[in-house]
């Protein structure tokens, strides 16, 4: 999901719910009858451009194996162009398809709306609703865990032209140190559909979590990309809180 034009250049897709702030999903909804509330800050860098976000990602358990959650926050941009405002309000309900919690492996679907709430006039948003719909395995052993997305994206779901569409592939690691601190890693690729779409661009980032307590975690996540418009720097310091 993009979150705007320049938003779309300069900063990652949604980041997954469960996992965040790694933008590869993992498999396993929000426990039944839990809340996960994600909130951060963001930060991305492309040439002289700087962009911020300030994010808040609620995510309930609705069944045994589904989630649905939503993504809002306000955004500012630094530059020559300067501009502040709300973000897109994006909606997403992840279904598990295959395993149980506790299983080494398991298959999930995703689906996310984003509803076009920010200013086109600003260039934080582009005024369009888009889709996207994702298969998800997730594959544990002892500590450690990978993750492995593939996606596609409908950009401007309100018109049946795909040639700005997109596909997302993305792997993910997550390694269990002790029973505080985590490391993180991802690379994923952000591919056009056809020639009308945003450029081709590979992204990689990586980073630590630390548990406060079993339902109370930080994070920090460092990245960058390869590809056209795409941002020299990403940053990423947020919470997750269980309850």
């Amino acid at each position: 999901m993009k979150r705007g034009f320049l938003l779309g250049l300069l900063l990652p897709v949604c980041p997954a719910l469960a996992v965040v702030p790694l933008v590869t999903d993992d498999a396993d909804p929000v426990e039944l009858g839990h809340v996960q509330i994600n909130s951060g800050w963001q930060f991305s860098r492309a040439d002289t451009v700087d962009l911020n976000s300030l994010d808040l990602i609620p995510v309930m358990g609705i069944t045994s194996r589904s989630e649905f959650g939503m993504i809002f926050g306000y955004q500012w941009r630094d530059g020559t162009a300067g501009a502040d405002g709300i973000t897109d309000l994006t909606l997403e309900t992840k279904w598990r398809l295959w395993g149980k919690a506790g299983d080494n492996f398991k298959l999930s679907t995703r689906f996310d709306m984003k509803l076009p709430t920010a200013s086109v006039r600003l260039g934080l948003g582009t005024g369009d609703p888009d889709a996207d719909a994702f298969l998800i395995a997730t594959c544990s052993r002892g500590k450690t865990s990978f993750d492995w997305n593939v996606g596609y994206i409908k950009m401007d779901a309100s018109r049946a032209v795909f040639d700005a569409d997109q596909w997302f592939l993305g792997q993910a690691f997550r390694q269990q140190w002790n029973d505080r601190w985590a490391l993180i890693g991802e690379t994923y690729a952000i591919i056009p559909q056809g020639a009308a779409g945003a450029p081709l661009n590979f992204d990689f980032d990586g980073g630590i979590q630390y548990s406060v307590s079993e339902n109370f975690l930080f994070s920090l996540l460092v990245g960058s990309a390869i590809g056209r418009n795409s941002p020299d720097l990403t940053t990423n310091f947020g919470f997750t809180w269980t309850f």
